[in-house]
């Protein structure tokens, strides 16, 4: 069960820490802080910054995130790492199928 991180004075203005930045971000606590962890190119989440040694996230960067959630870019880069789709192999009709189970049929019994 995750821990709500306890702070004995409020964040600066215009800051949150992650108990808030959880709720305004929908995502939970342990995930903002893995996000930071994570390369700047790769980060999924919201920037966030260090203070005193405590994690804080700008409102304005969690306005940012949220604007680019709801209208996200595609990347020229990441597209050219995706292959094409595979081709689909036909499938067997249920014709050939019966006719297939039935010359197994008789060639068993002969």
């Amino acid at each position: 069960m995750p821990r709500t991180p306890q702070y004995d004075r409020p964040a600066p203005p215009g800051y949150v820490y992650a108990d808030e930045a959880s709720r305004l971000t929908g995502r939970a606590i342990e995930t903002l802080y893995k996000d930071r962890q994570k390369a700047p190119e790769d980060n999924p989440g919201p920037k966030s910054e260090t203070l005193n040694r405590k994690a804080i996230w700008s409102l304005e960067a969690i306005e940012e995130w949220k604007r680019q959630q709801m209208n996200p870019q595609p990347n020229a880069e990441r597209a050219a790492e995706s292959r094409p789709p595979e081709p689909r192999r036909p499938r067997k009709t249920s014709q050939a199928r019966r006719a297939k189970r039935s010359a197994e049929a008789y060639g068993s019994a002969a």
